[in-house]
């Protein structure tokens, strides 16, 4: 066989084609998502593998075979899924603020009124310098004071709300502060992470 014969016949033989041997590929999806093909399984990768069989001896156009997948209850979820948790919880959140703020302006409304142990006895002072020295006071309870001076003035006590009173409201009203701020953040991250 002459050397000319001989490369014709490699020639020949390199292109015919060659037995039709199956290959697996494997489709990677990784915790943030993002999808890779390797013919091998990196060694520690933690994230989806699904085994794609891929035989040459079928036709060209005939679809690929996926090897279905055993999904073990620690395997990363599919984006949809994940996006729709994170859409549960932060609907939860708005809801939950929600519902605080509606509390905190409950609890402001019903609390206007002082409670027994909130009031407090105070002298009020009007003057009575004008008023004949046998008038009446301005209520049934005022006695007539005269100051070293020579001034008159009606001592009266009274009744009014104290400091528990005011430090109550204060807590009710900053309660409800808090709340509203709470529940904007709870707004803005719904916003963010339902856009």
């Amino acid at each position: 066989m002459t050397a000319r014969v001989a490369g014709l016949v490699f020639l020949i033989a390199a292109l015919l084609p060659a037995p039709a041997l199956a290959q697996t590929l494997f489709k990677l999806v990784d915790k943030t998502g993002k999808v890779s093909y390797a013919d091998r399984v990196p060694k520690g990768f933690d994230g989806e593998v699904t085994p794609i069989t891929i035989d040459p001896a079928t036709n060209a156009a005939s679809p690929i075979r996926v090897a279905p997948v055993q999904r073990s209850e620690d395997a990363p979820r599919d984006r949809n899924s994940e996006r729709r948790d994170a859409r549960s919880k932060l609907t939860l959140a708005l809801e939950r603020a929600q519902a605080k703020v509606a509390a905190a302006k409950k609890a402001l409304a019903d609390g206007v009124d002082p409670l027994e142990d909130e009031y407090q006895t105070i002298q009020q002072k009007f003057d009575a310098s004008g008023a004949k020295p046998d008038a009446a006071g301005p209520r049934g309870n005022c006695r007539r004071l005269t100051s070293d001076d020579g001034r008159s003035a009606w001592v009266c006590p009274t009744i009014v709300p104290g400091e528990r009173y005011r430090d109550r409201q204060k807590a009710l009203e900053d309660a409800l502060r808090d709340a509203e701020a709470e529940l904007a953040v709870a707004e803005q991250a719904y916003r963010r992470g339902t856009d």
